[in-house]
C-alpha cells in the first residue's frame, strides 16, 4: 500500500495536470464566447453558474461528512461499514435531487430581479434555467456517491481525472455548436448549453464502472448504526452552515454585480475573475489532494506530529500563494488587454482589489483543509451564518457607492476578518489545543507584509517600463518570481520551519532523490 506521502504526491501532480488541462479548455471556451457572441453572453453564462452553486446548497456539504466518516474504516478494512455508508450516500443524494428539483422550480418566477433587463434576443430565460437545473440534478440522480471511495482512499486522482477527460469533452462539443451555428447567437447557446447535461451523464457511468472495477467488494448493503448516522448528521449540519457561506462568497458577488450593474459588466468583472479562480482551482486543487492524507494523520498520529506538519505545509502553501499574488500585480493587466482587449480592462485600482482576493482567498486555507479533516464543522457552525449575513449586506450596500469595487471589498472583509481569525481560533480552540493562535496570526501577517512589499516592487517597475504583450508578461513574469523568492527568503529563513518545509517540498515532490544524484 502507498503511504501518505506517495499518495499525496500522486493526488497533487495529477491534480496539477489535470486542472491545467481544464484551465485551457475554459480559457479557450471563453475566449469562443468573447468573439463569437460578445460580453453578455459570458456574463449571462457566469450568472447561470452563480444561481446553481447557491441551489447547490441542497447538497448540505453531505459529500465531506461522508468522506470523512470512511476515513477510519478505510483504514481498518471495515468493508460492511463502507458499504452501509454508501447506501446511506446513496439514498442521501437521491432525497436532494428530489429537493432540488422543488427548490429550482419554486425560485423561478424571481429570475428576471436578477437580469438587468439585458437579455440577448432569442434567449429565454426560462429554458436556459432549466437545462442548467436539469444538469445539476442529474449529477446526483446518477453514480455521484461512489467518487467517495476514490477521496477517502487517497486516491483523489481519479476523480481529477475523469472530471478532465468529460470537461475537455463538453468544451469541444460547446464550441463547435457556437461555430457552427454563430449566425444564430441564441441558437448557438441553446446547444451549447445541452451539452452539460449530455456530459453529466457520461461521466456519473463512468465513474461508476470504475469504482466497481477498482473496489468490487463495495456495494450499497447493510445499516449505519444509529449513533453513526447522528455523527453524520451533526457534521452534515455544520458543513452546510460552512458550505453556505462558501458559495454565497463565490455567487453572490456575481448575482449582486448582475442585478444592479448588469450582464455586461458582470462579462467584464469575470474576464478577471476567470484568471483569479482558475489559479484557485490549481490551488485548492493541490490542497485537496493532501486533505485525506491528513485525516489519516490525524486519525493515527500524535498532535504534536500534526502540528509539525501543519506549520511545514502552512509555509509551503503561503509561499506559494504569495508568489502567485506577485505575478498577478505584474502580469494581470497586460495578460487581461492582449486576451480579450482594452475595452474589457479596469483601472490599476480594481486590479489591485482583485489580488488582494485572491491572497485573500488562500492566507487561511491550510487551516481550512485541517478543520475539515479533523470534522470541526459543527464546532464551526455560527461562523458561516455571521459571514453570510455580513457579506451580503455589505454587497448590497457598497455596490450601490462604489460598484464592483464594492462587492469585492466587503468579499474580502468577510474572508480576513470573519473566515480567517474566527475560523482559525476554531482549530485551535478544539484541536491544536497545546498551541497559540496568536504566533500563527502573527506569522499570518508577517506573510501579508513580505507579500505587500513583493508587489509594490513589482508594480512600480510594471508602471515605469511600460511593456506590453506578450513581452509583458514573460518579463514581469520573471521578475515578479525573482523578486517574490528573494523577499520571501530573506523575511522567513530565521523561522524554525523554514528549513524543514523546505526539505519537505522536495522530498513529496521527488526532488530531493535528483539532488542526491548530482552530489
Amino acid at each position: 500500500m502507498a503511504s501518505r506521502t506517495q499518495n499525496a504526491r500522486r493526488n497533487i501532480v495529477t491534480s496539477v495536470i489535470n486542472k491545467l488541462i481544464i484551465m485551457l479548455t475554459n480559457f479557450i471556451m471563453r475566449t469562443v464566447l468573447i468573439w463569437y457572441l460578445g460580453k453578455v453572453y459570458l456574463g449571462l453564462d457566469s450568472l447561470f453558474t452563480s444561481i446553481l452553486q447557491i441551489l447547490s446548497l441542497t447538497e448540505l456539504g453531505i459529500g465531506s461528512a461522508m468522506v470523512y466518516s470512511m476515513y477510519k474504516p478505510l483504514a481498518e478494512n471495515d468493508i460492511p461499514a463502507i458499504c452501509a455508508l454508501l447506501k446511506l450516500y446513496r439514498t442521501v443524494y437521491r432525497f436532494i435531487a428530489l429537493i432540488m428539483t422543488v427548490i429550482g422550480v419554486a425560485i423561478t418566477p424571481f429570475l428576471p430581479l436578477i437580469v438587468k433587463n439585458d437579455l440577448p434576443g432569442g434567449l429565454n430565460l426560462y429554458t436556459l434555467y432549466f437545462i442548467n437545473l436539469g444538469n445539476t440534478i442529474l449529477s446526483y440522480l446518477l453514480f455521484a456517491y461512489r467518487s467517495a471511495l476514490f477521496t477517502a482512499d487517497q486516491r483523489y486522482s481519479i476523480n481529477n481525472n475523469i472530471y478532465s477527460v468529460f470537461k475537455v469533452g463538453t468544451t469541444v462539443m460547446q464550441i463547435l455548436a457556437i461555430i457552427l451555428l454563430k449566425s444564430q447567437p441564441y441558437l448557438a447557446y441553446y446547444f451549447y448549453s445541452l451539452a452539460l447535461p449530455v456530459t453529466t451523464v457520461l461521466k456519473n457511468l463512468v465513474t461508476y464502472y470504475l469504482s466497481k472495477k477498482m473496489y468490487p467488494q463495495y456495494a450499497c448493503e447493510g445499516k449505519v448504526p444509529k449513533s453513526e448516522i447522528n455523527g453524520i448528521k451533526k457534521r452534515v449540519a455544520g458543513m452546510f452552515l460552512h458550505k453556505v457561506s462558501f458559495v454565497f462568497r463565490n455567487s453572490l458577488d456575481s448575482i449582486v454585480i448582475s442585478a444592479f450593474l448588469g450582464l455586461e459588466i458582470l462579462g467584464q468583472y469575470n474576464s478577471y475573475y476567470f484568471i483569479i479562480n482558475a489559479v484557485s482551482g490549481i490551488m485548492i486543487l493541490v490542497s485537496n489532494s493532501v486533505t485525506a492524507s491528513v485525516g489519516n494523520s490525524i486519525v493515527v498520529e500524535t498532535k504534536k506530529k500534526n502540528y509539525t506538519d501543519f506549520k511545514k505545509i502552512q509555509m509551503l502553501y503561503m509561499w506559494l500563494t504569495s508568489w502567485l499574488t506577485v505575478c498577478f500585480a505584474a502580469c494581470l493587466q497586460p495578460f487581461i488587454r492582449l486576451w480579450v482587449g482594452k475595452d474589457m480592462l479596469f483601472g490599476d485600482g480594481i486590479m489591485t482589489i482583485f489580488c488582494i482576493y485572491f491572497f485573500s482567498m488562500h492566507f487561511s486555507r491550510v487551516c481550512h483543509i485541517y478543520r475539515d479533516a479533523a470534522g470541526l464543522w459543527w464546532q464551526d457552525r455560527f461562523r458561516p451564518i455571521v459571514e453570510t449575513v455580513v457579506n451580503l449586506t455589505l454587497n448590497i450596500l457598497l455596490v450601490k457607492f462604489i460598484g464592483v469595487s464594492g462587492v469585492m471589498l466587503s468579499t474580502i472583509f468577510c474572508i480576513v476578518f470573519i473566515e480567517g481569525t474566527w475560523g482559525t481560533a476554531i482549530l485551535f480552540r478544539h484541536y491544536f489545543t497545546e498551541e497559540k493562535q496568536s504566533k500563527y496570526m502573527l506569522k499570518l501577517l508577517w506573510t501579508w507584509t513580505l507579500t505587500a512589499i513583493a508587489c509594490a516592487i513589482c508594480y512600480v517597475i510594471y508602471r515605469f517600463t511600460g511593456l506590453q504583450g506578450i513581452t509583458a508578461i514573460i518579463v514581469y513574469g520573471i521578475v515578479a518570481t525573482v523578486v517574490l523568492n528573494v523577499v520571501y527568503v530573506l523575511g522567513n529563513s530565521f523561522l524554525p520551519e523554514f528549513k524543514p518545509s523546505v526539505k519537505f517540498a522536495l522530498r513529496i515532490t521527488g526532488l530531493s532523490r535528483i539532488i542526491k544524484k548530482f552530489k
